[in-house]
Parts: C-alpha cells; sequence; structure tokens
C-alpha cells in the first residue's frame, strides 16, 4: 500500500506540475490588451465655438464628461460633452433652477453637433454651437495638476468656463496648451 501510495502521490504532483507548465507557456503566448486610442498620456477633448443671441462669441475646449458652465444675467447653462462616432459629439445640456433654496442642475436638452451650426433654443440661453475640434488630444498629465477650469467673458458680458476659453475679450488656459488668438480690440 505504501508503494501504490507513493506512486499516486508522484503521479499527482507530476501532473500538477506539467499542468503549471502548460498554464505558464499559454499565458506566455497570449497578448496583452491594446491600449487605448493615445495612450494614458492624452486625453480626449473638443474644441466648440458658442454664439450667443447678442452676437457674442467663444470658442471653448473641455474634456469628455467636463462640463462647459455659462452665465448671464444670472441665467445659468453647463453643457456636457460625449463623444459619437464620425466627429459627432452628443451635448448634454443643463439648466441651473432654484429647488428648496439650493441651485440644481435639470436636464434640459440633448444635441447631436458636428462642424455643421446647430441652435439650441430651449431654455433662457438660446445658442449656437458648432464643433471646430472633435479629436483635440491634451496632456493628462497637465490636466491632472491644473484646476479643471477657468473663466472668461465675452464683451457681451457672458460668462464662459472651460478647460480653454477664448472669447473677444479676453481668454483663460488652465494650462499652456490652449490655442487662443490675443483678444481683439472691446466693441464700441
Amino acid at each position: 500500500m505504501n508503494k501504490s501510495h507513493a506512486m499516486f502521490k508522484g503521479t499527482t504532483v507530476t501532473l500538477l506540475a506539467a499542468f503549471a507548465v502548460v498554464m505558464a507557456v499559454w499565458a506566455h503566448g497570449r497578448s496583452a490588451p491594446a491600449l487605448a486610442s493615445g495612450g494614458s498620456d492624452t486625453v480626449r477633448a473638443v474644441k466648440l465655438r458658442l454664439t450667443f443671441a447678442a452676437g457674442d462669441a467663444a470658442n471653448v475646449t473641455e474634456v469628455e464628461g467636463g462640463m462647459i458652465n455659462i452665465e448671464r444675467d444670472g441665467k445659468k447653462l453647463a453643457i456636457s460633452p460625449v463623444f459619437r462616432d464620425q466627429g459627432r459629439v452628443e451635448l448634454q445640456v443643463f439648466q441651473a433652477v432654484q429647488r428648496n433654496g439650493r441651485e440644481v442642475l435639470q436636464a434640459l436638452d440633448t444635441l447631436q453637433v458636428d462642424k455643421n451650426v446647430t441652435k439650441l433654443t430651449r431654455g433662457d440661453l438660446p445658442l449656437s454651437v458648432q464643433v471646430l475640434d472633435a479629436d483635440k488630444r491634451l496632456p493628462a498629465a497637465a490636466l491632472a495638476t491644473a484646476a479643471n477650469q477657468c473663466c472668461a467673458r465675452t464683451c457681451a458680458g457672458t460668462l464662459v468656463c472651460g478647460v480653454c476659453v477664448c472669447t473677444d475679450c479676453g481668454f483663460c488656459a488652465t494650462v499652456h496648451w490652449c490655442d487662443c488668438a490675443p483678444p481683439g480690440p472691446a466693441r464700441q
């Protein structure tokens, strides 16, 4: 019995060792999952052109899932971009409302936008939106260490906040890569 027990034990150990070798070879032959396009050193963002009812405008850059904030005469909108296929961007639009003495965001609209001008007429701040760059790549490390948003006013007084904001009267950037032209002369 001792001889058969030893033989059984030896066979079991040999089979386990062979199985371990087979698993190691199988795991070694498998490829690692592919990294997302652009790797982890960049984040995808969108650059939009916002034109307001008074004729003032802003170019604003924001990362996917971030929030563009717009305010004029106490009225507030928030826009969150989500990327879709073929250069299209979905904008989730929210309006600030008062509830129980607190300001909360209420879903207002969802727009599919691209390089064509799209009008947003719902809400208290009508505007037009146009995608200027749907595949902007921003340095992830710089965004992680910088403030999430900065704000600039248009000459007509509309406040626009995002990662990078360029208006006719000023600009702001959370990091050095903001591609704004210098502001033009103030309107009379």
